[in-house]
Parts: structure tokens; sequence; C-alpha cells
């Protein structure tokens, strides 16, 4: 399954490099996907194309396709983050999971025009690798390499075309919600319907699975994971958007906490580490020098210098100096405080007022925030612009 959303909770993988400021994450799952499609290609599809073929080499060629494939669908999310980008987007991550990929875009569609752009980029993609591919294999005929440029073939324009279906959030469903925003100048109750239509497909999609299992073959679970994930994800659509919204109202001076009491620049890591995360359970503190404000040293900082040297570090070395320092000011909305979080992954921000440090919003203070909004927020309609 692919998709990509402005903001999902897959930001926990291993960073495997960076492209264009993009981090590049394999989420644990990934693992599961991989390793299942590479069996079923050794064990079936290449096992029954290539008869006279060793099971070494049956297994070799399916972790080398699995590869190939697991690039085309990183292609398809690159096509979406630099479409976003080149509209002024932030697009901090992508990550590759169980059900494909997904591309975290941290910034909030403008328009209509904007959606269907950032949407239609990933198909379009994966037909234009089809399309490459497909040419290798006219070129290739016949040559065991060509039946595998071929099998790829298929696999991409069946990725393209299996997300143009209109079910929110896949791209087909983000199409289908920039149709619908044009159409109504509200992205709120575009999304709404956007979020039903997803869920009526995930449903049909469920019940092809159970009676793909009853009268063909267990593949038919693998319909059923995929429409029950597509349902939960269709649900929580219009509720995110109904609850960023409320986040948006929210000032950062309304959360934020009395910022933790400064530190001198010469105190060691490990007097930092007693006397104020562990006795005092800050997770950062400001650094000064002369009564002014250096830095921000968090707990992620300390940990980066090793345990024995804390004793003889002072908190300056692996600060954060203040020019450097991610901060917001106390009229900055909670949702803006949350994505630079996100953006930077880093677990609070500073709030700045006059060039002084009047406040601390972390990422358990939003948390606070969108429990009540969950529970208590009220549609609000929004229009195009």
């Amino acid at each position: 399954m692919r998709g990509y959303a402005e903001s999902m909770d897959l930001t926990s993988g291993i960073v495997i490099g960076r492209v264009r400021g993009i981090a590049i994450r394999v989420h644990w799952s990934w693992v599961l996907i991989f390793t299942l499609v590479s069996w079923s290609l050794a064990t079936g599809v290449f096992a029954d194309l290539f008869t006279d073929w060793s099971e070494s080499r049956l297994w070799i060629a399916a972790v080398i396709t699995s590869v190939l494939f697991f690039v085309s669908v990183l292609l398809h999310e690159l096509s979406h983050a630099f479409v976003a980008q080149s509209l002024g987007m932030s697009v901090p991550s992508i990550t590759l999971f169980v059900f494909g990929g997904v591309s975290t875009i941290a910034t909030e569609m403008r328009s209509a025009r904007d959606e269907l752009r950032v949407a239609i980029a990933g198909p379009l993609m994966s037909w234009a690798i089809a399309v490459l591919l497909v040419l290798l294999w006219l070129v290739l005929r016949g040559n065991d390499v060509g039946t595998i440029a071929g099998y790829l073939a298929w696999i991409n324009f069946i990725l393209g075309a299996f997300n143009l279906l209109p079910g929110f959030p896949l791209d087909g469903g983000r199409v289908f919600r920039a149709i619908a925003w044009s159409r109504t100048n509200s992205l709120e109750r575009a999304t709404r319907l956007a979020s039903r239509v997803g869920t009526g497909i995930a449903w049909v999609m469920i019940g092809l699975g159970i009676l793909t299992v009853v009268f063909v073959s267990l593949v038919g679970l693998w319909y059923v994971l995929i429409g029950l994930f597509l349902k939960s994800a269709s649900e929580n659509a219009y509720q995110q958007l109904v609850v960023e919204r409320s986040l948006n109202r929210v000032r950062a001076r309304d959360v934020m906490r009395a910022p933790p009491e400064p530190v001198d620049e010469y105190w060691s890591l490990q007097r930092i580490v007693d006397e104020r995360v562990l006795e005092q359970a800050e997770r950062c503190v400001f650094v000064e020098r002369a009564g002014a404000v250096i830095g921000l040293l968090t707990t992620s900082d300390i940990a980066r210098v090793p345990r024995t040297e804390w004793a003889d570090t002072p908190a300056t070395v692996p600060m954060v100096p203040t020019e450097r320092v991610i901060v917001v000011t106390p009229d900055s909305s909670v949702l803006d405080a949350l994505k630079l979080m996100q953006e930077h992954d880093i677990h609070q921000v500073p709030v700045l007022e006059e060039e002084r440090m009047v406040g601390l919003v972390t990422r358990a203070d939003v948390i606070r925030q969108l429990e009540l909004r969950v529970t208590f927020a009220a549609p609000v309609e929004t229009a195009a612009r």
C-alpha cells in the first residue's frame, strides 16, 4: 500500500540516508515485507519462470529484485517529496514500512491545486519506471534479465494503478480530495467526503479478501490486512485535520512551562545529570555566561558524550549555541511548535520573547492538548485559497 501523509507516526525507523535534506527511514515492519516478497519470488514466481536455475541463484535473483522493487517505491515517494518541496513545503522524512512507503509532509497543503500536483506525482513516477522497464524488456527479450525487467515493469504499473484508487489516504484519494476541495471551497468538507469514500473502499477490499481466502487461497489475507490499514487511516484522516485546525488556534503561551533554571557554563555534564536530569527530571537546561543565556543543552546532547568523560566535560562543549536553537514566539501556534519538533527531531522548543527565553514547549505539552482536542474538538470550516 502506498500513500503520503502530512503527519504519520512512522518516524521510529532507522535512517539509512538523506536526499535533499529528506531522511530516508526503514521501519522495522519493512523487514517483514522484504522477506516475504523475496521468499515468494524465490519459491514461486522465479521458480516457475526459471526451472533450470539452482536454488541459490533463485534466491540471489529474488533478493536483488526485491531491492529494485523497493527502490522503485522509494522513487515513487521521492517524486511526492520533490514536488512538495518545489511548492515550498517541508518534507522531513520518507519511511519504508510493511505496506510500502510514506512521505511525511510537515506543511499543510495550501490549495487544491497543490494537493493534486503532489498526489499525482507518485503514480506518474511508477508508470514512468514501468515504461523504461518495458523498453529494457524489449531490448533484452528472451534474456533472464529481460524477464525480470518485464516482471518489475508489470509490478510498477500495478503500483501506480492501485494508488489511484480513490481511497483516502492513497494517492487517488488525495486526487479525489483535491477535486472535492476545488468544488466545495472547503478542505474540511473535502476531507470528510474523501475519508468516507476511503472507508468504503477499505470495506470492499476486506470483503474481497475474505472471499479470496474462502474460495481461492490464503493470499486474500493480505487484502484483508491492507483493507484494515486503509480503513483505520481513512477514519483517522478527518479527525486528524479537525485536531490540527484546533491546535492551530492554541498559542505557545497557553501551554508553555516555565523555563528551567539556567546552569553556569562551567557546570560539568555529570553535575547536570545528577542535579537536574535525575533529581528534577529535566530533559534540557539553558546554559548561561555572566547572566546571559548562551546555549541549550538537552539529554540527547549529553548522551553523545561518553559517560566516562562527563565529569570533565563542561556544558559548553555539547550544547547548542543560542543562534542555532530552534525557537518559537509566545504567539506561535502549538501546531507550528509540534511540526518544528517533528521536522528537527527534537523533544522541546524554547519560547523566545524580545530576545528572552520565557518558556518551553515540550512534546508532552502538545500531547496533552491533542488528547483534549480529540475528545472535545469541533469542526472548523476552511475555504480554499
